[in-house]
């Protein structure tokens, strides 16, 4: 069998445990959707004080009253109680000047600055408001998408054929990896996604559905954080899920021990991942654009349609290394 193709193995998971699982996640989403109601608790705005703006209002309504106090104790003090020189038209101007303009200036700027931030709070909480239903819709997605992984899980579980198992089995894991990408957009609250840390998600899910009770594969994931919106964080959820499985099923095939590290640098101009493994390599004349293998004819298309970039396979007899270039564009190194 050659390196690419992807018949892939996962220990069968219990009917019972899957339905189970399954029923748990419908209640959680078909009470909260018939309800109308968030699956997760809304942020407790009861305990806040009041707003800025409201500080400011209040401010609005007592600066000036304080200027205009002041303003009268000093001109009754120095012009009535102890009289002075002044002529009685600097006592007018003075007057005018402090008791009325002064607290009418300082009225009409205490209200164009609390307007301001009155504004700039509306647009916030309408801000807040929508991150919350994309969070919420991501949540929803991967509770849906969990619901299907479990029955699929259900039906391999009754269907004694390997070909169908194999078949579900690889539509489980797929399944589970664009699963993995919403959950940690259900989390973020910029709707974006670390793919550093869904890539140790995502490994750590197919190693352990797909690893041998007496195997010891160790998986490693290094580099900074860089962010990915939704679509192309599940694009590359997906490819990292095809490029893993991969080297598991037929690079540690026959060996009972084996690393693989997924590594992941940006350097300015465009985002690179490799995915190297210690296994058995590739096949002589392997050839990435013609083969047949399902699993890299999907990383590959996801590659270059969604990522806008570039797959490559090497060996060099000591494993395998994919490569997985695209630019800048797609991907953004923090949370803007």
């Amino acid at each position: 069998m050659t390196r690419d193709a992807l018949a892939r193995s996962e220990p069968a998971h219990p009917g019972l445990a899957a339905a189970s699982n399954l029923a748990g996640t419908d209640a959680a989403t078909g009470a909260s959707s018939a309800l109308g109601l968030p699956t997760r608790a809304p942020r407790d705005k009861a305990r806040q004080g009041p707003s800025l703006s409201q500080r400011v209002f209040a401010l609005q309504q007592i600066v000036p009253l304080v200027i205009l106090a002041i303003v009268m104790f000093y001109e009754v003090t120095s012009h009535l109680i102890f009289e002075t020189a002044t002529h009685p038209v600097f006592f007018a101007v003075e007057t005018i000047t402090f008791g009325i303009l002064g607290p009418a200036f300082t009225w009409i700027t205490l209200n164009w600055v609390a307007r301001e931030i009155r504004q700039r709070e509306r647009a916030e909480g309408e801000a807040d408001e929508l991150n919350a239903m994309l969070q919420e819709m991501h949540h929803r997605i991967r509770n849906n998408l969990q619901t299907v992984a479990d029955l699929l899980t259900l039906e391999m579980s009754r269907n004694p054929r390997p070909e169908v198992h194999e078949s579900l089995r690889d539509s489980i894991m797929r399944i589970k990896s664009i699963a993995a990408s919403h959950e940690m957009l259900s989390a973020e609250s910029v709707g974006m996604t670390d793919i550093t840390e869904l890539s140790r998600r995502v490994i750590e899910t197919t190693r352990r559905s797909m690893v041998r009770p007496d195997q010891r594969i160790e998986v490693r994931v290094k580099g900074p954080d860089i962010y990915l919106g939704s679509k192309p964080a599940t694009a590359f959820a997906l490819v990292l899920n095809e490029l893993v499985s991969n080297a598991i099923e037929h690079g540690f095939r026959e060996r009972l021990e084996g690393a693989i590290e997924v590594e992941l640098d940006w350097d300015g101009a465009e985002v690179w991942v490799r995915v190297r493994d210690d296994g058995a390599g590739l096949p002589d004349k392997f050839d990435l654009k013609t083969s047949r293998g399902l699993g890299l004819q999907i990383a590959r298309t996801l590659v270059e349609k969604d990522l806008r970039g570039k797959l490559a396979v090497t060996s060099n007899g000591e494993g395998t290394t994919a490569w997985v270039l695209f630019q800048r564009g797609v991907a953004l190194t923090n949370k803007e």
